[in-house]
């Protein structure tokens, strides 16, 4: 509801794994990519803070976050592992 009024998912210094599901709502898949080109650039290796800082379908399953509903898994967009 937020997003839909102009706001953000977040206000604080970082957006945190409660609300890193919230991302695909805020940011297109464009804005996603550039976001994984820039942790790429920095951390090619993905050491630093693996899979927090952005939200990609093995993270959203080992969180227990990926529901069916209508048949249908969520974030069709993103890449499937």
């Amino acid at each position: 509801a937020c997003v839909e009024l102009g706001g953000t998912i977040t206000g604080e210094h970082g957006v945190g794994i409660e609300k890193i599901n919230s991302m695909c709502v805020q940011f297109g898949e464009q804005e996603r990519e550039r976001f994984w080109g820039v942790k790429a650039a920095f951390d090619p290796d993905r050491l630093l803070n693996p899979d927090k800082a952005i939200p990609t379908l093995n993270r959203c399953a080992e969180y227990g976050r990926m529901r069916v509903s209508g048949g249908v898994l969520p974030h069709p967009d993103l890449e499937r592992f």
